[in-house]
């Protein structure tokens, strides 16, 4: 007979979206997000929304076994890094809040951690980087913006080349999956400027902007990347690379958790 510690699932917890619909608020996580999370990772995924208290924060985290950090529309707010003014329409400041939080309490406790598009900003942020507004311009660079007119799918398309550097998490996936330089999907209109002193690049794109970042010394999965692969989640084989990678930190750390005395 399986054991409990055999058959429970690792829990992740998810930082959600505020949105304003027709004069209501909403939280809000895309659901490509908790498929990739449930049938890939193969975790169970818990919503945790924006604006909760500290306390409250800390009492999700005596159940989760890794946090999330999903894509979003809105962006980092300038405030938080030292950046000019934004307009208010595109944050989301409790989003900016909790997840800020929710990295410094996963990364003090040793719980695994992923960052998605917005994710890698708010972890950079959060350790004391900057970010850029404008990745996609400059002499050289490439466009890291997806083209609106298209279809969903097409618009999510791997669009571009990255390379892997270093030995982080990230690094280590794109190798495994053996495609270096690999196509991804990014979609971005923030990036990082400043590179936190506590970040290592695990990957750029030819351009030079970089594309995914590890914690230096983290124990576990603590990573993030610029592109979406949740969106071909099943089938891309560097996504299914990141995500099994992902979920095997979180049942190590739920069963690291139920074996302690």
């Amino acid at each position: 007979m399986a054991s409990m510690v055999d058959s429970s699932p690792a829990i992740v917890g998810v930082v959600s979206n505020r949105q304003t619909v027709d004069g209501v608020g909403y939280e809000t996580v895309r659901v490509r997000y908790l498929e990739a999370l449930c049938s890939t990772a193969s975790v169970l995924p818990l919503v945790i929304p924006g604006g909760l208290e500290e306390q409250s924060l800390q009492a999700c985290f005596s159940v989760l076994n890794g946090v999330l950090l999903t894509g979003a529309e809105s962006n980092v707010s300038p405030s938080f890094y030292g950046g000019p003014e934004a307009c208010p329409e595109t944050l989301d400041l409790d989003r900016d809040r909790t997840s800020i939080a929710a990295i410094k309490i996963a990364l003090s406790s040793g719980v695994p951690l992923f960052g998605i598009c917005r994710g890698l900003q708010e972890l950079n942020v959060a350790l004391g980087g900057t970010l850029s507004c404008e990745p996609s311009e400059g002499e050289g660079r490439i466009t890291h913006v997806e083209d609106l007119t298209l279809p969903r799918d097409l618009q999510y398309a791997r669009s571009h080349a990255i390379l892997a550097e270093g030995r982080g998490y990230i690094a280590r996936c794109i190798r495994r999956s053996q495609q270096n330089p690999v196509l991804v999907n990014t979609l971005h209109r923030q990036g990082i400027a400043r590179l936190a002193d506590g970040l290592e690049v695990d990957a750029r794109c030819m351009d030079g902007v970089i594309e995914a970042v590890s914690v230096k010394g983290a124990a576990t999965f603590a990573a993030a990347v610029q592109w979406h692969p949740e969106w071909f989640h099943a089938e891309d084989p560097l996504s299914v690379e990141i995500f099994r990678a992902f979920g095997e930190a979180c049942r190590s750390h739920m069963i690291g958790t139920k074996l302690q005395p």
